[in-house]
């Protein structure tokens, strides 16, 4: 079993936790799921689909935890890949599927999660079809760290 990974960023929130003791009132309980959720990002990539949030909406019930996103056919998930990026691992994706560069629309952009020398470097971006290119990005297609503050 390989060692957990701790991460100075989820121990500092972890200590943020209220001792027994203390009373937690809903609404900070919420933010300090945000700031966790957010974290997880930082710590081990972006995932979408979670959103933490007060429950107003769920039909009244206060102690509602969590809420299945709503079904999107397959069909649709493939026409319109909403978010393009180049994983750690250095592979284009859309939607957490692999990409080819044909499937990048004339105005996306392409967050690169990958750190080091190869973050930026569009020769080293694992397509799909094709492996690496020595090719450019189709035009319009922006490629950007995804810690950019852009």
């Amino acid at each position: 079993m390989t060692k957990a990974k701790h991460d100075r960023l989820l121990v500092a929130l972890i200590a943020k936790l209220p001792t027994e003791t203390t009373p937690w009132p809903r609404a900070d309980r919420i933010v300090w799921l945000q700031m966790m959720a957010l974290a997880f990002d930082v710590v081990y990539g972006p995932c979408s689909g979670v959103r933490i949030g007060p429950a107003e909406a769920g039909g009244g019930r206060a102690d509602q935890t969590a809420t299945a996103p709503p079904h999107v056919p397959e069909a649709a998930r493939l026409r319109t890949p909403q978010r393009f990026y180049v994983d750690r691992d250095g592979f284009a994706m859309g939607d957490g599927r692999p990409v080819a560069m044909e499937d990048l629309p004339a105005d996306a952009t392409l967050w690169d999660e990958r750190t080091g020398v190869e973050c930026g470097d569009v020769a080293a971006i694992l397509w799909r079809d094709i492996g690496t290119s020595r090719r450019s990005l189709p035009p319009g297609v922006t490629l950007k760290p995804i810690f950019d503050a852009s």
